[in-house]
């Protein structure tokens, strides 16, 4: 029976092991998420993301999700680390809808790719209205 004992005792310490580092994997993933709501400031007036949704065509995704990424490393203190390739944000766009891309080419202008079955619709308000933020930011495009 000492050799059950043994052998069974291992394998729990293992267990144990990788269940701490799975939860602190996760842990770090999810703590180093970016967010990016484009109905801030830097990123409202931008011509690509004013006309965008989650359910636009992908081409227009892409290309507001690459400006808004320029932006975002454009003002953060480190421009040349922040948004590797391989790595992913979330983009709230316009309208309420949102969705994952990832960047595949920080110097492209399409250098992002959504991520697919990440794309959740609007927000609803009143009589079936979506939150639509778009036609505000449409008109500071034309300045």
């Amino acid at each position: 029976m000492k050799s059950v004992a043994l052998t069974t005792r291992p394998l729990a310490g293992k267990v144990r092991r990788y269940f701490w580092v799975l939860l602190f994997a996760t842990y770090s993933v999810g703590a180093a998420g970016v967010m990016i709501d484009v109905l801030a400031d830097e990123y409202r007036h931008l011509s690509q993301v004013a006309v965008t949704t989650a359910r636009s065509s992908e081409e227009l995704r892409m290309s507001g999700a690459a400006q808004v990424a320029a932006v975002y490393r454009a003002s953060s203190g480190a421009p040349f680390s922040t948004l590797p390739p391989g790595s992913t944000f979330k983009v709230v766009w316009p309208d309420g809808s949102s969705e994952y891309v990832m960047v595949v080419n920080p110097t492209s202008s399409a250098g992002t790719q959504p991520i697919a079955g990440t794309q959740s619709t609007g927000r609803k308000i009143g009589n079936n209205d979506l939150i639509d933020a778009a036609a505000d930011a449409s008109g500071a495009v034309h300045r």
